[in-house]
């Protein structure tokens, strides 16, 4: 994994990007969204008198203040994760032997007490899922902070080890033999090595375990923790506010797809299941491309900004998949990231699985907290979720089948096809 200073591909201010060749379809995009909200308020004010019906905006506001508490709270909890890590230095406790027992209970008790709350305030799905999804992130990064300084203390210990015995042992070989020489050699190679794991850029550990920089990497729009990114020289305000406006007018885009193509149709006793799922696809593959606008493309870059993180790459060109393993690598990079280090690497280093083996790990990991979410919006367990992304590993194989290979828009075809009938097919199921 290495962080670099790079730009998203719908960042207007990208000059990689401002002049591609399909920029414009990007601008009809927008225009086209236009209409489709002046048609929208239009058919909802010759229906019901009023330009946009606020029923779904009373379930979305519905115990605010108090989620926004509970939110900020849970956000808080992480902080243990400094004191962890400052115990780590002290060598009050060691990482390898009882700190990562400690580290997995730790986070396995937040998840339980933040879920457990979600169930005590009953709140409606909206609000579940956005509190179930922002415990999960926060997990993530508790687990890459105190993984990382976990990893780092030993290798700090081994390092103090290593310079304190080398004088001595220089002192008691005065006149080294070849086998006295190689052994030199191989711990001044080692203490070379620790060091320069134990520095990232200017930062060298254990300084960068403060308060200060734990606050910063919570804002910093990274799962994977690092003692020190690549930063840009200054916030642009106008970039930020650019940032507000376009997730607050896709929001409104949001909402009005889902208040009025979406809700009606999927409640709607008279109709059959085979056309809801019809009349669904293009208003829940708009939401889907909403949604991804939204979290990728402006929250991100937004705290990107105001963080000043300068590798903006949250994703890569995923419409152009043609196996679902291409789709995981490039739709939510953050998330990938996190999985390949602390899933897919660590279960081959740890517990010395094969490639295939952890590739079946992370996907298993990956399925069963996207089930997780459903479960506590619907307060249902139904696996249909967790079975469709299980289903991408055959997928995947077929991908790689020569023929797919070397036709890749039909390979492309498939994956919009199962993009299209999945989601409307997901939300009838639960």
């Amino acid at each position: 994994l290495l962080f670099k200073a790079r730009m998203s591909a719908f960042d207007m201010s990208n000059p990689e990007t401002s002049n591609d060749t399909f920029r414009g379809f990007y601008t009809l995009f927008w225009i086209g969204m236009g209409i489709y909200v002046i048609q929208t308020v239009i058919r909802c004010y010759e229906q019901e008198g009023i330009p946009l019906s606020l029923g779904f905006f009373r379930l979305l506001s519905k115990d605010g203040l108090a989620l926004l508490v509970s939110d900020l709270t849970m956000v808080s909890m992480t902080f243990f994760s400094v004191l962890f890590s400052k115990l780590l230095i002290w060598r009050v406790i060691e990482y390898e032997r009882t700190g990562w027992i400690i580290q997995h209970a730790c986070q396995a008790l937040f998840l339980f007490l933040n879920i457990n709350w979600i169930f005590w305030r009953d709140w409606p799905w909206v609000q579940s899922g956005f509190f179930t999804m922002h415990t999960v992130v926060m997990m993530m990064k508790m687990h890459s902070y105190t993984s990382l300084n976990g990893d780092l203390s030993v290798k700090y210990r081994r390092l103090k080890q290593l310079k304190a015995q080398l004088p001595e042992w220089i002192a008691s070989h005065q006149n080294p033999t070849p086998e006295d020489e190689a052994t030199l050699k191989h711990m001044e190679e080692e203490v070379e090595f620790l060091e320069e794991e134990l520095t990232h850029g200017k930062t060298t550990y254990p300084n960068n375990v403060t308060l200060a920089n734990y606050l910063d990497y919570l804002i910093v729009p990274s799962l994977v923790y690092w003692m020190e990114y690549p930063r840009t020289e200054r916030i642009r305000p106008w970039y930020v506010f650019e940032k507000t406006v376009a997730t607050l007018g896709t929001f409104l885009l949001l909402y009005i797809t889902t208040e009025r193509y979406i809700l009606p149709k999927l409640y709607d006793p008279n109709m059959s299941e085979a056309r809801v799922i019809i009349e669904l696809m293009c208003p829940f593959m708009i939401n889907y491309l909403f949604i991804f606008y939204i979290i990728f493309e402006c929250i991100l870059n937004a705290f990107a900004e105001l963080s000043r993180f300068a590798d903006r790459n949250f994703y890569d060109d995923w419409w152009n998949s043609i196996t679902y393993d291409e789709f995981a690598r490039k739709w939510n990079k953050p998330v990938h990231h996190w999985l390949l280090r602390h899933v897919y690497a660590q279960s081959i280093e740890s517990l010395k699985l094969t490639k295939q083996n952890a590739t079946f790990v992370t996907f298993l990991l990956s399925s069963i907290l996207h089930e997780l979410v459903l479960v506590i919006c619907t307060r249902r367990v139904r696996m249909y979720l967790f079975v469709l992304q299980m289903l991408q590993l055959p997928l995947i194989v077929l991908g790689r089948h020569p023929l797919i290979r070397s036709h890749r828009v039909i390979g492309n075809l498939f994956f919009w096809l199962c993009m299209l009938f999945g989601p409307p097919l997901l939300g009838i199921l639960y």
